[in-house]
Order: structure tokens, then sequence, then C-alpha cells
């Protein structure tokens, strides 16, 4: 699929991958590529529509270390239903020990309790992509080897040649990348995205109606 990739395209992808390095993630992922899309010949049309790199910069930080569905999901549905699971966790341990929540629970114990009815109704409601957060923890040894992308990265990678065909263009562009990307739903991208209030169909409009003007 590479060889089908334009040179500016080729350059988002060198470009999301030095991203990924600048943050210290151990993966390419899914706004790492929008981030180096912002500074390709598409980036006029993100633009347009309120996607800056300064918001999606802003946005990648508070998704992997601020938002509480990623850091910790039981205190987050404890905090939905009105409970200070620090208050909870400094009465325990003033009982129990330090450390007392964090001790492991037999298997056949795992799923009673509040805390286990908690996760049965956390896991049947939409969540952010977990696997591209946990991918853009910092690795803790640096990032300078080879990097790989994440699976919703790599959808939205074969998504843009699928744009490509579908448009009958014979090569992969930046204005491919984007309209790959946009497609992609279960990416970190996309909840950045809906965090920014993006029309994500009028971003698609706009790039196909540019491209169409610069054929």
């Amino acid at each position: 699929m590479f060889e089908r990739f334009s040179g500016a395209a080729r350059a988002v992808v060198v470009g999301a991958r030095d991203s990924a390095r600048e943050f210290d993630h151990r993966t390419i992922t899914t706004p790492h590529l929008l981030l180096a899309l912002l500074g390709s010949p598409a980036a006029e049309a993100l633009v347009a529509h309120g996607v800056t790199a300064e918001a999606v910069r802003g946005q990648l930080a508070d998704l992997v270390a601020h938002d509480p569905r990623a850091a910790d999901d039981d205190a987050a549905a404890l905090a939905a239903l009105g409970i200070d699971a620090a208050r909870i966790r400094a009465a325990v341990e003033a009982n129990f020990g330090p450390g007392a929540l964090d001790r492991p629970l037999p298997d056949e114990r795992a799923h009673r309790g509040l805390l286990g009815r908690l996760r049965r109704g956390r896991d049947a409601r939409p969540a952010l992509p977990r696997d591209e957060v946990e991918a853009m923890r910092p690795p803790g040894g640096g990032s300078s080897g080879h990097l790989p992308f994440s699976p919703a990265a790599k959808k939205a990678l074969e998504l843009s040649l699928r744009e490509a065909l579908r448009l009958g263009d014979h090569h992969i562009g930046p204005e491919h990348l984007v309209l790959g990307l946009l497609r992609c739903g279960d990416g970190a991208a996309a909840a950045i995205l809906d965090r920014l209030g993006t029309d994500v169909e009028a971003v698609r409009r706009d790039v196909q109606e540019r491209d169409r003007r610069s054929a």
C-alpha cells in the first residue's frame, strides 16, 4: 500500500512517527497522524473547522493524563454515583491497613458487590479507545527505536486507500489520509475531534471539494 503514497503522504507518516517520539509514546496512534496532517497540505481544511495543532495537542494531553476513564475506571464509576473514592480508600485503609483495596480478590468474588456491578455497568457504555490511550502513556525508557502503528492507526491508513479508490485517484495523498482518519471512528483521534465539537461530515465535504478544485 505504501508504494501508492505520494511524497506529501509519506511525509505525514514520518511526521506522525516524530510526533510519537516527541511525546515519548511507544506507538504511533491516530492523534499522531492527526497532528502530522496539520503540518501537511491538507491542513487548511482541518483548520477551517477549528482543528488546530494547539487544540489537538491540548486534547491529547488531557486524554492521556486527566481523563478518569482512562486512568481509573472504578473511581470514575463511583464518581458518577456521587461517591468519593478517595474518602472510601482512606476509610478502608484506616481499618484494614495501607493498600487494602489493592489486594487481589479471589476469582469467585471478582464480580460481586458494588464494584462488580459498577464494572458490568461500565462495560455496557461506550468507552474511550483504551488501546490507543494506553499506547500513548510514556514507556519509561524512551522511544528512539522502531515504533509500530496502533490497530486504529493501521485501519486509518487502510481506509485512506479505500478513499483514494472511491475517488478514482491512483495515489494516496494527505487529503486521502484525512478522509481515512475521519472514517476511523474507533481511534483516539475520533475522541479528540468529538471533544473539539468537530463536524466530521462537514470536514469530509470540505476536503473532497478542495480536492476536486485542485484536480
